[in-house]
């Protein structure tokens, strides 16, 4: 990577990297850009500090979720975990849109759409709160932002949970906030 020493390039530069910059640099940009470029040299703080907080913070629980996601757990076994991939995969921009994150409990593995690294514990504390003892089943819960369980259902059916979802007044507010029209 090409480093200039005219102040937003460099800025532009070193967040462009994967972080690991040396402080001698950092310390030049810092008196360069402080000078002349106060607002980007913030900016480049808090997009450090922020990249820096998410790659180092595991998710622990559905608790760091509340207010911000809903949650569709779901509890799959073969041969029900490749089509639900499929299906959850397919339908990616419509879970997005709906603040959704999916987490997928097959096995003894955890698929999920969420950004970040589930804590090591993370898989068996969702089998702990919400599968004891584990269904005979497949079994998906809706979660919504306020923590509580929405639905429990033995069937994935992406479009009854968006339905249900859009139906919540406070995705119905999301919506109008949006420029959308509610159902």
């Amino acid at each position: 990577m090409h480093h200039s020493n005219d102040g937003p390039n460099r800025a532009i530069a070193v967040l462009a990297g994967s972080g690991d910059f040396i402080y001698a640099e950092w310390h030049c940009l810092q008196e360069s850009l402080s000078m002349k470029y106060p607002a980007a040299l913030l900016a480049l703080l808090v997009s450090i500090s922020t990249s820096l907080q998410s790659s180092e913070e595991k998710l622990a629980s559905l608790e760091s979720l509340k207010w911000k996601h809903r949650v569709l757990v779901v509890f799959a076994e073969e041969p029900s975990v490749g089509p639900a991939l499929s299906n959850l995969r397919k339908m990616a921009a419509a879970i997005e849109e709906r603040d959704m994150v999916w987490f997928l409990l097959a096995s003894d593995k955890l698929h999920t759409n969420y950004p970040g690294q589930p804590g090591s514990a993370f898989r068996e504390q969702l089998l702990d709160r919400y599968f004891t003892p584990l269904p005979v089943e497949n079994m998906v819960l809706l979660i919504g932002k306020d923590g509580g369980v929405k639905s429990r259902d033995s069937d994935l059916d992406l479009e009854a949970t968006f339905g249900l979802v859009d139906q919540m007044p406070m995705r119905k507010a999301e919506m109008l906030r949006a420029g959308e029209k509610p159902n």
